[in-house]
């Protein structure tokens, strides 16, 4: 899928930073290459593939796209659960992990949120619109 999912923590209404090592040492198994020059990581699984744009310091937020396979939608669902951060994506409610993080969505956002917990909860999302 060619989607642009962004994900991105966010503390009282406002972007924030996560923990860019724990997020790392989960897309590390998954690197098949990177260019460090655009930021970015193709990601190899044993169903398919993703490109991650953001590779360099994740905890800042990252993008990803072309994503096939079950696997690869399943690392979007424990990176986010893992930084307690935000799915964003064109023209689908915001995606968060947990209750708890509707609070921290700015003003007006929360309400429309949808709790994904697997890389299938993100697949319905999308598709649902």
């Amino acid at each position: 899928m060619s989607f642009d999912v962004f994900v991105q923590r966010m503390v009282d209404g406002e972007l924030a930073v996560t923990d860019s090592d724990a997020l790392r040492d989960l897309i590390a198994p998954h690197v098949k290459s990177t260019e460090p020059e655009s930021d970015f990581a193709l990601l190899q699984f044993d169903d398919g593939t993703a490109d991650l744009y953001g590779i360099g310091d994740p905890g800042n937020g990252f993008m990803v796209n072309h994503i096939s396979g079950q696997q690869a939608w399943d690392l979007v669902a424990k990176l986010a659960a893992t930084g307690d951060m935000t799915l964003m994506a064109p023209g689908v409610p915001p995606m968060i992990c947990s209750e708890a993080a509707r609070a921290n969505l700015p003003e007006g956002v929360g309400e429309s949120a949808v709790v994904v917990t697997s890389g299938a909860d993100i697949q319905r999302t999308i598709a649902e619109g």
